[in-house]
């Protein structure tokens, strides 16, 4: 994965692949997001390693967004994303960002690619200054306890219509769009 800058660390372009990285980037991943290097038992999460850097997922599918909706056949592409960003990047303590998602390049029109590139280029200028997405910070989590969700913050968010995160949903609804738009 290229490094972008001292503040933007790991950002790759990729096709996802059955749903997720292809095997080339996970093999790239498990070699080098290892313990003691990019996480320890002590840093990890919201107090991780990498938590004065970002860094996002820029890919391309082969499927219609539509086909990545809470109702298409594929599912939500917000569970599809909890495993990649959470999981590996924010586990690391990267401030994550919205990904780039090219939506079925190769199911459109030249003009349409020719749209999402210049897309990109212009969220590429500003991009170090976009805010992260949020993720629930270690410290609402009873380590003592099996890091589960501490009974403060399970009653601060009770009457809320979503749960927290997509991996802490409290038995809600998903938080909409939480895995790819930063403030949501």
């Amino acid at each position: 994965m290229p490094l972008l800058g001292t503040n933007l660390s790991p950002t790759s372009q990729f096709p996802m692949y059955w749903f997720t990285v292809p095997a080339i980037m996970k093999g790239w991943m498990d070699r080098v997001l290892t313990l003691g290097f990019a996480f320890t038992h002590e840093k990890h999460y919201s107090q991780g390693i990498f938590k004065d850097k970002k860094a996002m997922l820029s890919f391309t599918t082969g499927s219609q967004e539509s086909m990545f909706s809470a109702n298409g056949i594929n599912g939500d592409m917000n569970v599809t994303l909890w495993p990649l960003q959470n999981g590996i990047l924010h586990y690391c303590g990267f401030q994550v960002l919205a990904p780039q998602i090219f939506w079925a390049p190769s199911h459109v029109s030249s003009e349409a690619r020719g749209t999402m590139l210049e897309g990109w280029h212009t969220r590429m200028q500003g991009l170090l200054g976009e805010n992260p997405l949020a993720f629930t910070p270690l410290d609402c989590f009873d380590g003592e306890k099996g890091y589960q969700l501490k009974p403060e913050v399970h009653e601060k968010h009770a009457a809320k219509e979503f749960g927290l995160t997509v991996g802490t949903h409290l038995g809600k609804a998903l938080p909409p769009n939480n895995q790819m738009k930063a403030g949501v």
